[in-house]
């Protein structure tokens, strides 16, 4: 081979591996010039482009976008693109994507993962005819995929008007949190505690109505739900180890709000890499308007549903929970309905370790007039705040002693929450005024 031939194999060698970097994608993603339309794999009715964004407004004044048109086809029509590795939630488990779509409020945006296999998740956009960030939360999902899929409007037929016509930018990934994992009281801020609704539930964490020191989730049944809707207690991945379900070991708790007694609710168990293999039982409430410690024993099956013996003997194991309140009522025959929960746990209900009881503090008189006289049995009070159901803090005391007061004279009459610390723990106790 004469020296001409050789210097063109290696040009085209040069040539072939600028080419290859050059065309290899990883996120993050913002199509300034990384990506072409050349790059998007069309499939189905959906047609992706690289454009000129024509809605540099907002949360987003970048150059370039992408943007996909439906038009017929399938109501999965779409686009993807091929990464040159395989994306790692272990960390970064969260992808973030800025979309910009005039289809009305709540329009599905399906994000998808393929390689070896596939996942995925929906996200609803809250706006219309403006940018927004949404966020699809892949914690605990495997290092198995190199494509990203982009499903727009998923389960409808598109038509390729402007409301069939997409734009999305900025495509990364974020931490969300640490993996969620028994037992589960919404208290720390570095936990990921996105719920996965379904049936017509919405969820959302806020702070408890009763007790501003404490966060709990609140779970609205619409008047749109399913007699099935509830609430998975995490994503889809479940909880970060299985819980540790045995005949003998058969029982979780829940603290529960609900408008009404006798109210059945329902717990579910099952391995979320194979929804077949669940286990379901039920209690009802006892209260109305207040909270209590729910028992599931999921050796007493909810009928029709397979008993934990059977799933037991056959190697199952569960590692996600779902909630469902009111189950079996639709919302549209209840009306929509306001629960909270909190405090998910394995193991049976232990009376006197549930962190709303206050042995050895008590509290009198309550209702007051005037003050309320806090005493400790045998343990020196250091710290005692008190709150308005909206959060604000209004009284704090370092009494250091067994016995402080509280002054009440000043207080509107109604209900507080007062927040007590000892040298042998931490109390909660409501108090009354009037």
């Amino acid at each position: 081979m004469n020296r001409e031939a050789i210097l063109k194999k290696v040009i085209l060698f040069i040539l072939l591996f600028v080419f290859s970097i050059g065309n290899s994608q990883a996120l993050p993603i913002n199509f300034e010039g990384t990506i072409s339309t050349s790059d998007f794999i069309d499939f189905d009715g959906g047609t992706a482009s690289v454009i000129t964004n024509p809605q540099a407004n907002d949360i987003n004044t970048s150059q370039k976008v992408a943007q996909i048109i439906r038009d017929g086809g399938e109501i999965w029509a779409g686009s993807k693109i091929e990464l040159e590795n395989n994306l790692d939630f272990t960390t970064l488990n969260s992808i973030t994507m800025k979309v910009f779509t005039t289809a009305p409020v709540g329009t599905t945006i399906k994000f998808k993962l393929e390689g070896s296999g596939q996942t995925e998740r929906d996200v609803l956009t809250t706006v219309s005819n403006a940018w927004e960030e949404l966020t699809w939360d892949f914690t605990g999902t495997p290092s198995d995929f190199n494509f990203i899929v982009f499903m727009f409007d998923f389960g409808n037929t598109g038509d390729g008007t402007e409301n069939s016509t997409f734009l999305f930018d900025d495509i990364e990934q974020l931490f969300g949190g640490t993996h969620i994992d028994l037992p589960v009281d919404f208290e720390s801020s570095s936990v990921n505690y996105n719920m996965s609704d379904f049936g017509g539930n919405v969820s959302t964490l806020l702070t408890d109505p009763t007790d501003p020191t404490n966060r709990v989730m609140q779970a609205i049944k619409t008047n749109q739900a399913a007699t099935w809707a509830g609430t998975t207690i995490g994503t889809p991945a479940g909880f970060a180890t299985d819980i540790p379900l045995t005949l003998s070991e058969s029982k979780m708790t829940v603290r529960v709000w609900s408008p009404e007694a006798g109210t059945p609710i329902r717990l579910k168990v099952e391995d979320s890499d194979d929804p077949t293999h669940t286990c379901e039982t039920e209690t009802n409430t006892s209260v109305s308007g207040d909270w209590e410690v729910l028992e599931f024993d999921f050796n007493n099956q909810a009928v029709g549903t397979e008993s934990l013996s059977v799933g037991l003997s056959m190697g199952w194991t569960f590692n996600m929970a779902s909630i469902f309140f009111n189950f079996g009522t639709e919302g549209k025959v209840a009306g929509e309905q306001i629960y909270y929960f909190d405090d998910v746990k394995f193991g049976q209900l232990v009376l006197g370790t549930d962190n709303e009881l206050t042995e050895g503090v008590s509290v009198f008189p309550n209702p007051a007039n005037y003050q309320w006289v806090v005493s400790s049995d045998n343990s020196v009070i250091t710290l005692i705040e008190v709150f308005k159901l909206n959060g604000e803090r209004i009284t704090v005391l370092y009494p250091n002693s067994l016995v402080a007061k509280i002054d009440a004279s000043n207080f509107a009459n109604g209900i507080y929450v007062s927040r007590i610390e000892t040298t042998s723990g931490k109390h909660k106790i409501k108090l009354m005024k009037g």
